[in-house]
């Protein structure tokens, strides 16, 4: 071609019926099929019949399909007015356009027209309308005129600098019980850990309100957890008695995981049970920290069953999670 600009592809069967701008189409396909190109299709058909730039809207995951799509439909156009006849006509045929002199005509003033429109095409991802949304009807989301969005760095910058100005004035007014908990936060999640999981409790401000007052909290958790009144180390000890805690389930676990095998974990899991069936009241409280080992994950997860455990243990599932509670 004169402009060595390649002749768009011919669709055919779905994929000429899904790029039809008469047709509502649900557009499915793995990677790498074709589905960008059948939509940047539509887009052209859409704007060869007539359709106003500034009434389509693109919406997709991500910026890169964004802005891929953008480019796709901009350099078409862009090549549609300099392109022979024969040339164009090639590329109108293959979308399933008519190449009359009128078509051919008003594909090579699109570009101008696409130009022209107040803002161009929309396209977009999908976060970016919706804050566009937001800033055009702000009283009716109920926030603030003028807001602007926080990404990525920002935002954790933002979290650190609010958790520093948290512990600072904390330290200012003596708050030593937040002090600890924060520090008891980190030593058990490690910094990164905290912050995360702070962040996470921000984000769910109504289950915070739920909890109550941080007096309320204490008195929640022993009656959730069955502990009696009395200094918590008392409570914790006296949970792990002999009469106090499932021995059973403890033995259950114990010998699933001595028929799984002699590997890593499930050594792990046994030295751990029977170091803490072994140990006195006293010392399984100091021993609570790991024991759970290869049986739930940090993130409070069961670890995934193997095949040896479940065949020894069918209920070897229900038996870690009546352990990780």
């Amino acid at each position: 071609m004169s402009t060595r600009f390649k002749t768009l592809p011919e669709l055919k069967g779905e994929q000429a019926l899904a790029s039809d701008p008469a047709v509502h189409a649900a557009l499915s396909a793995s990677a790498g099929t074709g589905k960008t190109q059948v939509l940047t299709a539509r887009v052209l058909r859409l704007l060869l019949q007539g359709a106003l730039p500034e009434s389509i809207l693109c919406l997709t995951f991500t910026k890169a399909a964004a802005a891929e799509m953008a480019n796709r439909i901009g350099a078409r156009l862009a090549a549609w007015v300099r392109l022979k006849d024969s040339e164009l006509a090639t590329d109108l045929a293959h979308l399933g356009e008519s190449t009359d002199p009128v078509t051919r005509d008003r594909a090579r003033r699109l570009f101008a027209r696409v130009l022209d429109c107040s803002g161009g095409l929309k396209i977009q991802t999908i976060h970016s309308f919706a804050q566009s949304l937001l800033a055009a009807f702000p009283d009716e989301a109920g926030i603030m005129p003028g807001f602007q969005p926080i990404e990525g760095r920002a935002e954790q910058e933002l979290v650190r600098l609010t958790l520093a100005g948290l512990m600072a004035d904390a330290e200012s007014a003596g708050d030593e019980p937040l002090i600890r908990d924060v520090q008891a936060l980190s030593r058990r999640l490690g910094e990164g850990g905290a912050v995360e999981y702070l962040q996470a409790c921000a984000r769910r401000s109504e289950a915070l309100q739920a909890i109550g007052s941080r007096d309320s909290i204490e008195p929640g958790l022993r009656a959730l957890l069955g502990l009696p009144e009395g200094p918590i180390e008392d409570s914790i000890v006296a949970a792990c008695a002999d009469e106090t805690f499932d021995r059973l389930m403890f033995q259950r676990l114990l010998a699933a995981n001595r028929a799984w095998g002699s590997g890593s974990k499930a050594t792990t899991i046994v030295a751990n049970l029977e170091r803490w069936l072994g140990s006195s009241p006293q010392r399984r409280a100091l021993q609570l920290d790991g024991l759970g080992e290869c049986i739930v994950r940090k993130d409070g997860e069961i670890c995934t069953p193997a095949p040896r455990q479940l065949a020894a243990e069918p209920a070897y599932v229900a038996l870690a999670v009546t352990f990780a509670v």
